[in-house]
């Protein structure tokens, strides 16, 4: 019998598997592991990152170095061991990859590394701190990112190496594509994302007293915003309430402020599944991800984002078609799947250009 490649899953620290698995089975998150990636456990032996048990005291200076580097240090050189017996290293963010590079020195395993704000924030980085970053880049087997404009970004900063798209999947909310009656009109805005511009939804909904609107965002950017009287804030939300929420909304919008990295995929991917008309900041390299099934509003423009509002609430904006997001291949089996393929080929396969590719994988 084969052995199956062993491939270590190297997650940031408040995403320790067994206490998401634990969070899942009480429904506070939606996926059973972090991104799914336990989809792949098909192909590979995976394991995954600890988070290693540390008293207060200890807490606060890991997290202070890790704000000072810009990656959990202390970490990742807990696990250098289950890190160094992998066949290959996947990571999800810059935080993780850098603090790998930094520990294994590119003595370990091939590294996926995915970077998701790292080239967003590349001008504001200092001169010195970009020739270290560029080291530890070129250590890494291939870096993925989620933009064409990141993809741009990336081979232009630091060339001479592997750098390529991965269109980013996840589970979708089941369908709900019978027209709302819910009066007034509801507009839905769901995320996290550091770049929504909750301030420009404020001054949009004031505009349109005859709108209800609904933002579901656990930042502390959303809940420092004055929202007027037709707004309702959420802190949290459950698979179950984001779909009855989906059901109730005339629409659903993604404001963005300029960005690089495709900011709110995951709340479009979620609109595409449910049917709800699209009103999404085109920033981001985002219209490869919605283009023909949302309708795309410059950044910043309070006019044109009320406007589309308008037109979504009185049926003028269609409502994505039924699978939009599978034939996109923004599914999480499509996802987990590019990161499958990309492993194959780090351990002596062919390269696949259906890994970049926005449709779906067969």
């Amino acid at each position: 019998m084969s052995v199956m490649p062993r491939i270590v899953v190297a997650l940031s620290y408040d995403q320790d598997v067994e206490r998401w698995r634990e969070r899942h089975a009480r429904g506070e998150v939606l996926d059973a592991t972090p991104y799914g990636y336990h989809r792949a456990a098909d192909r590979f032996d995976l394991a995954w990152t600890r988070s290693h048990p540390e008293s207060a005291s200890v807490s606060r200076v890991r997290r202070a170095l890790a704000a000072r580097l810009g990656f959990d240090l202390v970490h990742i050189w807990r696990n250098r061991a289950l890190l160094r017996g992998a066949d290959a290293v996947w990571t999800h963010t810059e935080r993780e990859h850098l603090a790998v590079a930094a520990v294994l020195r590119g003595a370990g395993p091939p590294v996926l590394a995915q970077s998701v704000w790292l080239w967003d924030a590349w001008p504001r980085i200092a001169p010195w701190r970009r020739r270290w970053i560029a080291r530890q880049l070129r250590r890494h087997a291939i870096e993925v990112v989620h933009s064409r404009i990141n993809l741009q970004d990336a081979r232009a900063a630091v060339p001479g190496r592997r750098a390529e798209l991965v269109p980013f999947g996840t589970q979708a909310l089941p369908s709900v594509r019978a027209e709302s009656a819910a009066q007034p009109p509801l507009v839905l805005a769901v995320g996290n994302d550091i770049d929504r511009d909750w301030a420009l939804l404020a001054t949009v909904a004031a505009r349109l007293p005859r709108l209800r609107f609904r933002v579901v965002s656990t930042s502390r950017a959303a809940g420092e915003i004055d929202w007027p009287a037709n707004v309702e804030r959420v802190r949290s939300a459950t698979r179950e309430s984001l779909t009855a929420s989906m059901r109730e909304a005339s629409c659903v919008v993604v404001p963005l402020r300029h960005n690089r990295h495709a900011s709110g995929t995951t709340s479009c991917i979620e609109a595409l599944g449910a049917g709800r008309p699209l009103v999404v900041s085109r920033t981001g390299g985002l219209d490869d991800y919605v283009d023909g099934t949302a309708r795309l509003v410059e950044p910043g423009d309070a006019d044109a984002l009320a406007r589309a509002l308008e037109d979504a609430v009185a049926g003028g904006v269609p409502a994505p078609e039924a699978g939009a997001g599978e034939q996109r291949g923004l599914t999480q089996a499509d996802y987990v799947e590019r990161y499958v393929r990309i492993t194959d080929w780090l351990l002596g396969g062919a390269w696949d250009a259906s890994i970049s590719a926005f449709a779906a994988l067969r």
